[in-house]
């Protein structure tokens, strides 16, 4: 019977520093998209090239721009209809 409650108090003193532990918060996750303020356009503010014209260099360099809309591809809803049901406008 000693032993046994030896053994509780050994045990005892290894799991009282883990038990006390206050567990960490979790890293918080990346906004999602949907998250994201979207300017007028229904575009994420900071990407929208019709609110931040300085972006359209960016958006052709990387050969993502409607010429004839004069915005990213990626962006224009009057070439890519689909777009609209994401609330591109």
């Amino acid at each position: 019977m000693h032993s046994l409650r030896s053994l509780s108090v050994v045990l005892s003193l290894f799991a009282a520093p883990v038990l006390a532990e206050t567990p960490k918060p979790a890293p918080q996750a990346q906004t999602s998209e949907a998250e994201r303020p979207r300017c007028e356009h229904g575009v994420q503010k900071t990407l929208c090239a019709r609110c931040n014209p300085k972006l359209a260099p960016v958006f052709k360099a990387k050969k993502d721009w409607c010429p004839e809309h004069a915005r990213p591809e990626s962006q224009c809803v009057l070439c890519n209809p689909e777009l609209a049901e994401k609330g591109v406008k």
